[in-house]
């Protein structure tokens, strides 16, 4: 999923997504591959959108960055032995 914060705004909001589509003037087809990542959405469409769910354009199609490794998420690796260590 490529914007969750769109899709939980439209949720809040108790809309389906034909609905948000229709009230920005998209095919819902459309619509659902631009909230899907495979089409980009417009600037027109990004502003009306965010006017229609009341939120910031920038929040709500703020890509998710993943999770900072921590100490316990990095692996250690041992050399590996080989027949002439043996």
């Amino acid at each position: 999923m490529k914007f969750p914060n769109l899709v939980w705004a439209i949720r809040d909001r108790r809309l389906a997504h034909y609905e948000v589509a229709h009230r920005v003037r998209m095919e819902p087809t459309h619509f659902s591959r631009c909230l899907s990542g495979r089409l980009d959405f417009a600037p027109h469409e990004r502003r009306r959108i965010a006017e229609i769910l009341g939120f910031g354009e920038g929040w709500l199609f703020r890509e998710p960055l993943p999770a900072p490794l921590t100490e316990s998420d990095t692996v250690e690796t041992t050399p590996a032995t080989t027949a002439k260590d043996v």
